[in-house]
């Protein structure tokens, strides 16, 4: 193990810094970010910095304008990538995972599992992205007559989201019935 670790070069020790921080950091990417460049990318920069300098000369690699050159076109061609290649392809998808909960609140669904005052439930949302399960809670505001239950199969749409919960209301939602006749069916 010691001959391992002695046998390491500068590069070497750089790419497993960028493999190991790059992946520890995945949980909490999402905290660190600044826009479209997050801190697993600053560890995926870093383990590209080791690859170029397993080829460098030894002189190149103690070179540090060139290697944070490297480095900063890296970053570059990463923040690159993401806005003229993914954000345009999440634009055009049918599902995107960027929907927000907040993004429920008013949007109509069906109960699955009947609510009670005390008790969550499921609903089903009609989104223009699909139907999504959600865990339901009623929901009520002050001032109005407090609602005890809401059955199974009955019409709702959502009023608010907290913590991964949506808040839903009945709603009455009138059923759209297709003409007598149809061109279609000619």
């Amino acid at each position: 193990m010691q001959a391992i670790i002695e046998s390491l070069t500068t590069a070497n020790i750089i790419m497993i810094i960028g493999i190991v921080g790059a992946v520890v950091s995945i949980p909490i990417k999402d905290f660190l970010t600044l826009e479209y460049y997050d801190v697993c990318d600053v560890f995926i920069s870093l383990f590209i910095v080791g690859m170029f300098m397993t080829k460098m000369s030894e002189d190149a690699q103690n070179n540090m304008f060139l290697l944070t050159g490297i480095f900063l076109g890296v970053s570059v061609a990463i923040i690159f990538i993401k806005v003229f290649v993914f954000v345009p392809f999440q634009e055009k998808a049918e599902t995107n995972a960027l929907l927000s909960r907040k993004n429920y609140i008013g949007e109509p669904g069906k109960v699955t599992v009947a609510l009670t005052k005390e008790r969550l439930g499921e609903v089903v949302l009609y989104t223009v992205f699909g139907n999504v399960a959600a865990t339901a809670k009623i929901y009520h505001q002050q001032g109005e007559e407090e609602l005890l239950r809401i059955e199974t199969g009955q019409a709702i749409r959502v009023r608010d989201v907290k913590d991964a919960i949506v808040f839903v209301s009945p709603e009455e939602i009138k059923e759209f019935l297709p003409p007598l006749e149809s061109r279609w069916g000619k």
